[in-house]
């Protein structure tokens, strides 16, 4: 469960400004989840409450925002999402393919930055990818009093 571990550093970076701004509190937090980070965001979301309880966060706001991922192609510009990216990584060999009780997945739950190197250009064919969203989490927002 990385969620929770990503939660305590969201926090622990909310904690610090607050103190380096010699804040009182926090009473607003805004995070984008990038989609190719595969966070459970309620789980995130949970887990962020949970760890909100000091007094200076205490009745903080906090909000998720799921951050779709999207892909361009350096050569010709075309871009695309997620479904033609899961299309794609749907016909790699099965080798490449992590092995676990009940799951086949790609070692890319553990790698985001690594999905340009197994997909194409859907319209030229060129593997010069790039992930131009969607692969990382961000603190968009952090209001302090």
């Amino acid at each position: 469960m990385h969620e929770l571990s990503i939660a305590q550093s969201i926090v622990d970076f909310a904690s610090s400004e607050t103190e380096r701004q010699n804040a009182k509190k926090v009473t607003e937090l805004n995070v984008d989840v990038g989609e190719l980070m595969q966070i459970d965001a309620e789980v995130l979301l949970n887990a962020l409450k949970m760890l909100t309880t000091d007094m200076r966060m205490k009745d903080c706001k906090v909000r998720l925002r799921v951050v779709s991922a999207s892909f361009s192609c350096r050569r010709c510009s075309s871009r695309w999402g997620m479904a033609e990216a899961k299309r794609q990584l749907g016909t790699l060999p099965p080798d490449l393919k992590v092995e676990e009780p009940e799951s086949d997945e790609l070692p890319l739950h553990f790698f985001p930055y690594l999905y340009p190197a197994f997909i194409h250009c859907p319209r030229c064919g060129s593997s010069d990818v790039a992930v131009t969203e969607g692969e990382d989490v961000q603190i968009r927002r952090l209001v302090l009093e």
